[in-house]
């Protein structure tokens, strides 16, 4: 069976040629099948006496899957001549060229090749950049294409770009190119210069003539309508080509010498233009709030749509509805509902938003990719407010991203009915804009940006900033920070932005002092944003863990807030040393060799230092991952930060320094035994941390070296 395809410039007269080809054919006793593949539909509309046909994507979009049948979308047309129309979205919105690869697929689960047609012929919108259009230039399906062309340049332009296309597949497969005449001086001309230069012939010469016109008007092919006339055996000729199905190779100009073929326009060589790179250089636009992975252009970690996700499943009161297919709702729903899990199996506290978190699907399909999902978003958004929900925040994967469709819209239209809805956009499009950081970021700051109202009077409160929600531990130190500033009397506003309230970020500027909950670039790009654009003021002293660290951010809460609290960090600092002084006794002189993933490591420093044991080597190892962006340097000499690294040197060096402790981030296989403590990537915060941490150290080495049941086991 013969498969052609019809290419050429948009409005050149494809649709006509295509079908009284297939009527030409069809007199000669060709089965033949065509198929329109412009989202205009009007392909094989005189060949079925100007009837309009049932689009295959209409029927994909309102027929269940198991009622569909070959017959409904497939018609008879002139001379017993199969006909089908692909279809597409209304202009501006989905993706057409998505919808012709379905419709294709669509076709072929139906049986089309049980139809047993002699030729098939595709009429194709051949002047758009698009890989869907594109599809009958596969091997797998048209083996002979055709060009449809005047002798305008821009149509002549639209040809050289089909032939460099189809270069790209099988080049050994043009048919010829088509003539069609806009009754324009030298046009012949042109295209006949063209035509040698890309060696490919012109196999019909078609001149303008009132009869398309006639023939139009009744629906009908010139073949049907004016079987006698001039053109009509031209289209005869032509179909007698087509069965003959000899073939070129495609050859292409490039630009300059298309317009030196054509227009005749002669560029000498020795002209040759130059830049300044320094003079037209402009800066790349960057990111406002990036992640470090996003700011440096390092690997991505991870999907933006899910780390926003993450954030405004963790603010109870706010609807999370995800334009998305099912399955990156599904992912991206899992990953809040594993953290809950893995809270409760540690024993810990989930946040509590996490337990039920309400999110919703737009469920985007095979439909929503070709038609666009502008229309169900605006219709599950209208839904849920008239279900009573008032504050929601709409996060975009990455098919709506791609088929482009106007999110902000169906927002705007959905308030505009409710003026008393709060939508927060956050325009992921998936990982289109960075990694799951980035989308924590960004998620962040759409929200802040949507529900806090700024300018409050100030309370005697603080905001945390930088909340961790995925980490097991997020509720404890939250919790444990809300508790030492209780001690000095003072009240948390708002945890800024995770196991919160919608109310609370509200009220976010009410705060009279900020504090970051670490120095990653997480919680900074929130401190620049706050700070930037709501004039929010910012603890110089982060909240990290340590005795140190905690009297240091303690007490300058106390100074601005001018309060008299010097018993309390006075009390943290005695029983830090206090337990200090209990542990000594079992990790004095002990030889450690510490290798972390995280920079914040002065905690553990600490603990070593105030129990006397000795320090081998303190190592960090600088990997872009989200978990070792920090802002910081440590205090202590000791501590090497090394971004180059080879594992199995470092594998060595522990086995030749043999400590009798060994702290690192997840396990290294040694030929010997050395007992070992996981360093956590998200540790606690508070005074007594590396205490806690300390107490492992000693239990991990006073186990026996062979567990008992062993032992039992073989004797």
């Amino acid at each position: 069976m013969r498969k052609i395809a019809i290419y050429g410039k948009g409005g050149i007269g494809k649709s006509t040629i295509s079908s009284n080809l297939t009527a030409a054919l069809s007199e000669r006793g060709i089965h033949i099948i065509q198929i329109g593949c412009d989202p205009k539909h009007d392909s094989t509309r005189l060949l079925g006496s100007g009837a309009e046909n049932y689009t295959v994507l209409d029927y994909l979009k309102t027929v269940p899957r198991q009622k569909m049948k070959l017959e409904d979308v497939v018609c008879r047309g002139y001379g017993g001549c199969w006909c089908v129309e692909a279809g597409g979205p209304e202009p501006g919105i989905g993706c057409a060229g998505r919808g012709i690869i379905s419709a294709f697929e669509l076709l072929q689960d139906l049986g089309m090749d049980s139809l047993q047609t002699d030729i098939t012929l595709y009429d194709v919108l051949g002047d758009v950049v698009c890989g869907g259009f594109a599809v009958p230039l596969r091997n797998d399906y048209a083996d002979t294409v055709y060009i449809v062309t005047s002798g305008e340049f821009m149509s002549i332009y639209a040809a050289n770009n089909i032939l460099r296309g189809t270069a790209n597949y099988n080049p050994d497969r043009i048919g010829g190119l088509i003539f069609n005449s806009r009754g324009e001086g030298e046009e012949l001309e042109r295209v006949e210069r063209f035509s040698k230069a890309v060696g490919i012939p012109v196999v019909a010469k078609l001149d303008r003539s009132k009869e398309f016109l006639d023939a139009e008007c009744v629906g009908k092919t010139i073949i049907e309508t004016f079987p006698n006339s001039e053109i009509a055996e031209t289209f005869r000729t032509l179909a007698d080509t087509v069965i003959n199905g000899k073939k070129y190779t495609a050859r292409f100009l490039t630009e300059s010498d298309l317009e030196r073929v054509v227009l005749k326009k002669y560029t000498p060589n020795s002209i040759k233009r130059t830049f300044e790179p320094n003079r037209y250089e402009r800066p790349v636009a960057k990111q406002s709030y990036s992640s470090r992975n996003v700011e440096r252009n390092e690997a991505l970690h991870g999907c933006a749509f899910a780390g926003a996700c993450s954030v405004s499943t963790s603010i109870t009161g706010l609807t999370t509805v995800l334009h998305s297919p099912r399955s990156c709702a599904q992912f991206a729903f899992q990953i809040a509902a594993n953290s809950a899990k893995r809270s409760s199996m540690c024993h810990e506290s989930p946040l509590r938003s996490y337990a039920d978190p309400d999110v919703h699907c737009t469920d985007m399909g095979e439909s929503t990719m070709i038609f666009g999902g502008t229309e169900d978003l605006e219709k599950e958004l209208q839904r849920l407010v008239s279900s009573g929900k008032e504050n929601l925040a709409v996060i975009t994967s990455c098919p709506s991203g791609i088929i482009g469709d106007d999110v902000r819209a169906a927002i705007e239209n959905v308030k505009n009915r409710d003026h008393n809805v709060s939508i927060v956009p956050v325009m992921e499009d998936g990982n289109i804009h960075g990694d799951f950081m980035q989308g924590v970021i960004d998620a962040s700051i759409s929200i802040i940006r949507t529900l806090a109202i700024r300018d409050l009077e100030k309370t005697r409160t603080v905001n945390l900033v930088g909340v961790k929600t995925l980490s097991t531990n997020c509720r404890r130190n939250l919790d444990t920070v809300t508790d030492l500033l209780s001690r000095i009397g003072i009240e948390v506003n708002c945890n800024c932005v995770g196991d919160t309230s919608v109310e609370s970020i509200k009220n976010l500027s009410r705060a009279d002092l900020n504090m970051l909950l670490s120095p990653d670039q997480f919680a900074y790009m929130l401190k620049s944003f706050l700070t930037e654009e709501y004039g929010m003021n910012f603890a110089e002293h982060v909240i990290r863990p340590g005795c140190e660290n905690t009297c240091a951010w303690l007490s300058e809460v106390t100074e601005h807030f001018g309060l008299k609290e010097e018993t309390v960090i006075r009390e943290i600092h005695e029983e830090f040393l206090c337990r200090m002084e209990r542990l000594k006794p079992k990790l004095r002189g002990c030889p450690v060799y510490l290798l972390s993933l995280h920079k914040d490591i002065d905690w553990i420093m600490e603990t070593i230092k105030s129990t006397d044991m000795v320090v081998q080597r303190a190592l960090v190892i600088d990997r872009s991952d989200y978990s070792n962006d920090f802002r910081i340097q440590s205090r202590y000499p000791e501590v090497e930060c090394i971004s180059e690294y080879n594992l199995e040197t470092i594998r060595k060096d522990i086995l030749k320094k043999n400590p009798k402790l060994l702290l690192i981030p997840s396990n290294i296989p040694l030929d010997k035994r050395i007992e070992r403590c996981y360093i956590p990537l998200v540790p606690d915060v508070g005074p007594m941390v590396g205490a806690d941490f300390a107490e492992q150290w000693i239990r991990i080495m006073s186990a026996p070296a062979e567990e008992g049941w062993r032992k039992d086991a073989t004797e």
